[in-house]
C-alpha cells in the first residue's frame, strides 16, 4: 500500500504569503506623519490692524482624545510657514485648544500664554483682510476679512465676536488689543509742534518782560 507523500506548499502560496508580508510592513511604514492630528481645525483666528497683534486657535473636534500629535505641527498661511516641535501633548485631546500667537499678543495683559510664539520675521503671519490657514495636511479654512478693532476675533463656526483665546493647559483670555496701539508718527508730530509753540511762546514773553525792564 503506498503512503501519501506530505504535500509541500506551492510557489503560488508562498508568493502569496510573502507578498502578504510585504504590504502589512509597507502599511505600517507608510503610517502617516500627521498621525494623531487629523481631528485637529483652525478655530479661531484675531489680529490688530497692523497684523503686530495676532493669533491662531486650533481645537480638537474629536471624541477619542487620542490627538497628541498637535505637539508637532505647522502652519500654513499665503504668504508664511511656521513648523514647531514641542513633543506629543498629553491626552486626553478632545474639546481642547492649542494656541499659536505673536508675540506682541502673548505680552498683552489678559492674554493666556501661547502654546507656540510666533518669530518676529513671520510677523504679521496672515492678511488680516483674508487669507487662508492650513494645520498641516489635516485642515484648511479660508476665511474673508477679520474684524480689526483689538477686540473681536473671527470665528469658524460662529463669525465675529468677543476674542477668546484658549492654550492646551485650557487657560482662556480676553485681550483689547485697541488699548495696547502705540502712537501713530502723526502724534508724535502733533507733541513736537505744541512743544515748539510753547517753547516760542516762552521766549517771546521773556524777550518782552527784557524790553520792559
Amino acid at each position: 500500500m503506498l503512503r501519501a507523500l506530505p504535500t509541500r506548499p506551492t510557489r503560488t502560496r508562498c508568493a502569496t504569503s510573502t507578498f502578504a508580508l510585504v504590504l502589512g510592513l509597507s502599511l505600517l511604514r507608510a503610517a502617516p506623519a500627521d498621525a494623531g492630528i487629523h481631528t485637529w481645525d483652525v478655530r479661531e483666528v484675531f489680529s490688530d490692524a497692523s497684523g503686530t497683534i495676532q493669533y491662531i486657535e486650533l481645537r480638537d473636534n474629536g471624541t477619542t482624545g487620542s490627538e497628541v500629535g498637535v505637539g508637532n505641527g505647522s502652519l500654513t498661511s499665503g504668504s508664511q510657514t511656521h513648523a514647531w516641535s514641542n513633543g506629543a501633548v498629553t491626552g486626553p485631546t478632545n474639546g481642547r485648544s492649542y494656541l499659536i500667537a505673536t508675540p506682541a499678543f502673548a505680552a498683552l495683559p489678559g492674554a493666556p500664554t501661547p502654546d507656540v510664539i510666533l518669530p518676529a520675521n513671520k510677523v504679521p503671519f496672515f492678511d488680516p483682510a483674508g487669507d487662508t490657514i492650513a494645520f498641516t495636511t489635516v485642515d484648511s479654512w479660508a476665511f474673508g476679512a477679520v474684524p480689526t478693532d483689538g477686540v473681536q476675533s473671527l470665528d469658524r463656526v460662529s463669525g465675529a465676536g468677543a476674542n477668546t483665546p484658549k492654550n492646551y493647559a485650557g487657560i482662556e483670555g480676553n485681550v483689547d488689543a485697541g488699548a495696547a496701539a502705540v502712537p501713530t508718527a502723526t502724534f508724535w508730530m502733533g507733541l513736537l509742534l505744541v512743544a515748539s509753540l510753547a517753547l516760542l511762546g516762552a521766549r517771546r514773553l521773556s524777550n518782552r518782560a527784557g524790553a520792559l525792564g
